[in-house]
């Protein structure tokens, strides 16, 4: 029989942050002061049956949730990167935090049902000093490090987010609506995480992302302490050397060089479309290896002004978004071969149905009780 003493503590906090509201702001939603809320998140008190519908109501996750085990590691210190705007709060970053952590129950949920690809990640000589920056020699040689050891060659990757799952990598995506970010990483039990947002949705900014984290995972996870990432100065280098990255990831040196043969805005319309990178990463790219004069340089980026491109670019509504595929093609699999139901899942991970959707990428209804229900047969012959 389940007693009040089997709410875990740190699932409330976990929660709360997930959904940006702070102690005050809960507290106000579910009609108790600040100081029961942080008793309930400190385990000095416990919520009654009544108080924790009302926070699992207000909160949108099933009350079971408060209830589900955690791992030992789980409320840890952690090395998570952020690809933020320098504006984002505190409060927003650790919402994005708590939802990683979700991921990572969905993954382990879903991983004693099903192998995933193994991690296939090369080791990079780098050893973290706060006040040195990564030479752009160095920046080339990971980049290049990495897509040989993936047998990429030096080519337009055709689609990126189908590459970094077959090589073990868990991403997933959703929406942070207020929250300036646009994705966020770590390696947890061995496992690296990606998560990007899907607010700001083109497959350009999707792909330089997942390429933004990719030099996170490979350069800084494992070497930067967590209390660097939090200092302003040492985001900035770590956020600096993810882009480079990223730039030099996508568009080698040598071979997106050959490609660049003038400095007309139609042009590079046309590498967009072959190398699936945004204008204004070629733009940047051109300026750091020296492949355009300043002039052209100056000149492009007053045809992008002059077409009000900046914001919205060419090409940008017509190609479409990669999406994270693995966990979808997991819960299918399980569902389809009667593994589990979609109460299971459900029930297990403690979400709501339509944000676990959102989680796996799946079709909106799937996992609803009040889905499409099977109401027709094959007609017996």
């Amino acid at each position: 029989m389940l007693t009040q003493k089997d709410i875990i503590p740190y699932r409330i906090s976990q929660a709360r942050l997930s959904r940006g509201l702070s102690m005050n702001e809960l507290a106000e939603l579910v009609d108790v002061s600040k100081q029961a809320i942080s008793q309930f998140e400190t385990g000095k008190t416990y919520p009654l049956d009544g108080t924790l519908n009302r926070i699992a109501a207000a909160l949108h996750y099933s009350p079971d949730f408060f209830r589900k085990p955690v791992h030992p590691s789980a409320s840890m210190t952690r090395s998570v990167f952020y690809r933020s705007n320098k504006t984002a709060r505190q409060k927003d970053l650790k919402a994005a935090e708590a939802k990683i952590e979700l991921l990572r129950d969905i993954n382990e949920f879903l991983s004693e049902y099903i192998d995933f690809p193994p991690v296939n990640l090369p080791d990079v000589d780098y050893r973290y000093n706060p006040s040195d920056v990564i030479s752009s020699e160095e920046i080339e040689f990971f980049a290049c490090t990495l897509r040989d050891y993936w047998k990429l060659g030096r080519g337009p990757i055709n689609n990126l987010m189908n590459v970094v799952q077959r090589n073990g990598i868990v991403v997933s995506t959703t929406h942070f609506s207020l929250v300036k970010l646009d994705g966020l990483s770590e390696w947890y039990n061995d496992t690296p995480y990606i998560f990007m947002s899907r607010d700001k949705d083109t497959n350009c900014r999707v792909r330089f992302g997942i390429a933004h984290e990719l030099g996170h995972l490979l350069m800084h996870a494992g070497s930067v302490p967590p209390d660097d990432i939090t200092d302003g100065t040492v985001h900035k280098k770590l956020e600096d050397e993810a882009n480079r990255f990223a730039s030099a990831f996508l568009l080698p040196r040598e071979s997106f060089s050959r490609d660049v043969l003038n400095s007309s805005i139609d042009h590079f319309i046309q590498l967009k479309a072959k190398w699936k990178v945004s204008i204004s990463a070629m733009i940047f790219r051109c300026e750091e290896l020296g492949i355009l004069s300043e002039n052209q340089i100056k000149y492009l980026k007053n045809q992008m002004t002059q077409r009000n491109a900046w914001r919205h670019e060419p090409l940008d509504s017509e190609m479409p978004v990669e999406r994270p595929f693995a966990h979808k093609q997991a819960v299918t699999l399980l569902l389809d071969n009667n593994i589990i139901q979609a109460s299971d899942f459900v029930n297990a991970i403690g979400c709501m149905p339509d944000e676990l959707e959102e989680y796996c990428c799946l079709p909106k209804g799937m996992l609803s009780p009040h889905g499409s229900a099977q109401i027709v047969q094959l007609r017996p012959r």
